[in-house]
């Protein structure tokens, strides 16, 4: 009898979260179909409609893309796999919640309706698909772990593959990915391996990870060059060439007719060359590259940074600065982009009551302190301190690894392309965050009740 009890009393459980989850799914479904739809998100579908990559973006999600579109025109299929992914994870852990800790299982819905979860989860683009794979490959693994078990071979196979898709599909990612994998190896083996082992198992599983990126994108998909590093070097040579008043841009850029670099001293920010690239002032400022030309450049590059080290480090600190929003430069932080591009493939949003009450909500949050990206690099620091109290002992390895994604993820932005007009570039870490921050809360408040009732029982 205790057992046909218990049995319906899961059952029950399960329903009532599957029903949640579709409720959830539902909401969003009408609120932002078909997905929002950038200048970003249109380049990668073009090139999936076409199956022609560049690689201006990491064009593996472009590809994948492609073969989803064999299923289903338009862009349906990549938002539909995007809300999958998200209630998909809002499943899981209300379960976790309900059977572990009963009384807070209404933060998973504050959660997973929160400003700063909501306001992207509609947009096609890559840093979402890679947030919402790991959100889901970490639920998975959170699940297993308050089942204390290993995580099974569909399991493991699972939450790999969409690890390995959100690290292959961002330029910065490959980083976050690692403490990710680190829980992996753990969740696989538990017990199995010491700590040395399995940091080196994850020193191995990266290398392997960027090694099948690497030939997935050179010999499958084989994308155009497009030299998005480009714009890379000519934003930290502009920068040593404002601070020290010396030119060190090659003369295939120096002899250009449309260089002017009164102009782009003039116009430049230490957080984005954006302003620059794409000018609008409709200049043609720079010259089209090829391999030899970005090969000469590069050197450049280096001897800039080999005499100036000390002009390089100062003004990516201060574009670190305006990219938490530290600083201002000027630009305007976009925390929602509720649109469709304009297009020729008639993808067109037409947005009703809900979509008008969603963005309103969200838009209404801009200037609140957790739309502003450092709150969540402060919290970030605070939190990887947090984890190592003693009364965390059971979750730490969980909770830093999360801590330590979002902070590796944020730190690489100091040397690869800042640019502080966009909130979605901190998705991943309101994600990671939100999420450590739940567990740290729950473990505190139940691991205080466990120690509570130990005691009485003495």
């Amino acid at each position: 009898m205790n057992t046909t009890y218990f049995e319906s009393r899961k059952t029950i459980i399960r329903i009532v979260c599957s029903l949640l989850a579709v409720a959830g799914f539902i909401l969003d479904h009408i609120a932002y179909y078909p997905g929002f739809v950038s200048p970003d998100t249109l380049d990668q579908y073009t090139q999936a409609i076409n199956n022609a990559y560049s690689d201006w973006h990491p064009p593996i999600m472009a590809a994948f893309w492609h073969l989803l579109l064999m299923i289903d025109k338009g862009t349906e299929s990549m938002f539909y796999l995007q809300l999958l992914l998200y209630w998909g994870s809002f499943y899981i852990l209300m379960m976790v919640f309900i059977k572990h800790f009963f009384k807070l299982v209404f933060l998973i819905p504050l959660f997973f309706f929160a400003p700063f979860m909501q306001n992207f989860v509609g947009n096609i683009w890559k840093d979402i698909a890679l947030a919402l794979s790991w959100l889901f490959a970490f639920s998975v693994m959170i699940h297993a772990f308050y089942e204390s078990r290993k995580l099974n071979k569909f399991e493991a196979f699972l939450t790999l593959l969409l690890l390995s898709y959100g690290c292959w599909i961002r330029f910065n990612a490959l980083p976050g990915v690692i403490p990710l994998l680190t829980f992996w190896i753990w969740s696989v083996s538990k017990k199995e391996n010491s700590t040395q082992r399995i940091l080196i198992k994850t020193v191995l599983l990266t290398t392997l990870l960027a090694l099948l990126q690497i030939g997935i994108t050179k010999i499958i998909i084989k994308p155009i060059k497009t030299f998005p590093e480009y714009k890379l070097f000519m934003h930290d040579l502009t920068g040593i060439y404002k601070e020290t008043g010396k030119l060190y841009f090659p003369d295939f850029i120096l002899k250009h007719p449309g260089f002017d670099s009164l102009y782009i001293k003039e116009k430049y920010i230490y957080s984005t060359f954006d302003n620059i690239w794409w000018n609008p002032d409709g200049k043609n400022i720079l010259p089209n590259a090829n391999s030899a030309l970005m090969h000469e450049l590069r050197n450049r590059w280096f001897l800039a940074i080999w005499d100036h080290p000390g002009a390089y480090l100062c003004n990516r600190f201060k574009g670190l600065l305006n990219f938490l929003r530290i600083t201002e430069s000027g630009t305007t932080l976009t925390v929602m982009f509720p649109h469709v591009q304009p297009n020729n493939f008639g993808l067109e949003l037409k947005p009703n009551l809900l979509t008008y009450i969603f963005v309103e909500k969200i838009n209404n949050t801009a200037k609140f302190f957790f739309m502003k990206p450092w709150f969540w690099f402060l919290l970030n620091i605070i939190l990887v301190i947090i984890v190592f109290i003693k009364p965390l002992l059971r979750i730490r390895l969980m909770a830093l690894c999360l801590t330590l994604s979002s902070l590796f993820y944020f730190l690489l932005e100091f040397v690869i392309f800042q640019a502080d007009t966009e909130f979605r570039y901190f998705y991943w870490n309101c994600v990671a965050l939100s999420l450590a921050f739940l567990l740290i809360v729950s473990e505190l408040s139940y691991g205080r009740l466990r120690s509570k009732a130990g005691h009485e029982t003495k």
